[in-house]
């Protein structure tokens, strides 16, 4: 099966009459998916039963097709990847048995794109579903998910401090949602340090909207709203590129598990499992 992603990080089906009416053309004498990664920045991905293969031209690979192929694969986690670059007479193939080497890969061919402006920040974000809780890896999200279960998603505004201590709950963050419309910030991860020379202490109570880098912080909180909104748990993948306040930047992985805690008729916490899966250094 292959898949086209289009400039704007949008997915089309080769041979499809939508594909036809976008690009204007309805003939049969050409290879339009060749044609479109070479000219209009497509990429291509097709999944074979042991490989997958993505098809792209580093000199014309935009950043919303970038991401889009990213959260494919993320999703898919493919066993072997190779990567087949368009727009030489010599197209090079690649073959990846890592998906971070393959992800990193990508990331730094797609540089040659011209006149691309710097990425805002916004994390890649993708659903998973809660099935891989069953994993032994994740066994810290298998006991917080047993708890919450059990307590069938109810908790009073005292125990939420016993939640963020917690070890079962990996140490992460809490968050309030009062009404459902505001996400303020009941408990950081133990991890977290300082926003320059302000500590994370003393921007408890704050709305998300208000932080020194809302930037990344709104993109990445918004499943909060939607889990406080469904009442439902929510297992995630996320890579993000961090700014430390020295200025150094990295890559970071990890996944984490969502759970919202019901104290009242309009007030829910969320409580975020966190499982780190890689640290990359930008």
């Amino acid at each position: 099966m292959e898949i086209l992603v289009g400039p704007d990080g949008r997915i089309w089906y080769p041979n499809s009459n939508e594909l036809f009416r976008y690009l204007g053309y309805f003939g049969r004498d050409c290879d339009l998916v060749s044609y479109s990664i070479r000219n209009l920045g497509f990429a291509a991905i097709a999944t074979f039963a042991r490989y997958t293969r993505i098809r792209f031209q580093p000199a014309l690979f935009p950043a919303a097709c970038l991401q889009r192929v990213l959260e494919i694969i993320l999703y898919h986690a493919p066993p072997r990847i190779v990567l087949e670059r368009a727009g030489t007479l010599f197209a090079p193939l690649e073959v990846l048995h890592n998906l971070n080497d393959a992800v990193a890969r990508l990331r730094a061919l797609q540089i040659a794109t011209p006149d691309e402006e710097e990425s805002s920040g916004s994390p890649t974000i993708v659903n998973l579903s809660l099935d891989r809780l069953r994993d032994s890896k994740r066994a810290s999200m298998q006991a917080a998910f047993a708890i919450w279960k059990e307590a069938k998603r109810y908790t009073n505004a005292r125990s939420i401090s016993r939640i963020t201590a917690n070890p079962a709950f990996g140490s992460g963050a809490v968050a309030w949602m009062p009404g459902q419309d505001r996400c303020l910030i009941e408990a950081w991860p133990q991890t977290y340090g300082k926003y320059g020379e302000l500590s994370y202490e003393s921007l408890l109570g704050r709305d998300v909207r208000d932080l020194p880098d809302s930037a990344y912080i709104l993109p990445a909180t918004r499943s909060y709203f939607g889990v406080a909104h469904s009442q439902a748990p929510r297992l995630e993948l996320i890579e993000a590129l961090v700014t430390h306040p020295d200025g150094s930047r990295f890559w970071s992985r990890y996944e984490r598990l969502l759970l919202p805690w019901r104290t009242s008729t309009s007030d829910i916490f969320v409580s975020s499992v966190p499982l780190l899966r890689l640290v990359r250094m930008h």
